[in-house]
């Protein structure tokens, strides 16, 4: 179920109520231009699905990169008509970038992600 809602969780003995939602969003990424697909005012822990879905003849890889401000988290990479399953703990934005070298080549698709942070 989307949505806000809080939740107890007990992580090493520790309890926080922690609040997530349900964000889903369809994206078009060209060439190699970087393209922010989320971006949070607080760092999240989110898991979550990539899709590319198509992608042009050109364009045969899409990075997704998780950051803090500059500095990477982690990195997945995705192949036309790929799904990527994943769970990121600690960054507030996530990139995409492609590799077509034509601004003709594209790629598009579609993330859902539940992101968590502790409530207010």
């Amino acid at each position: 179920m989307c949505g806000s809602s809080c939740n107890t969780g007990i992580c090493c003995g520790i309890h926080e109520n922690l609040v997530q939602d349900c964000v889903e969003c369809r994206w078009v990424i060209y060439d190699q231009t970087p393209q922010v697909i989320y971006q949070s005012s607080e760092i999240v822990s989110a898991s979550g699905s990539i899709e590319q879905s198509s992608s042009t003849a050109g364009m045969t890889q899409v990075t997704m990169t998780f950051s803090i401000g500059e500095t990477v988290i982690k990195n997945f990479t995705l192949t036309n008509r790929q799904c990527l399953a994943f769970t990121v703990i600690g960054f507030d934005t996530i990139t995409l970038h492609g590799n077509g070298v034509s601004p003709l080549e594209s790629a598009s698709g579609r993330l859902c992600i539940t992101p968590r942070y502790p409530a207010f």
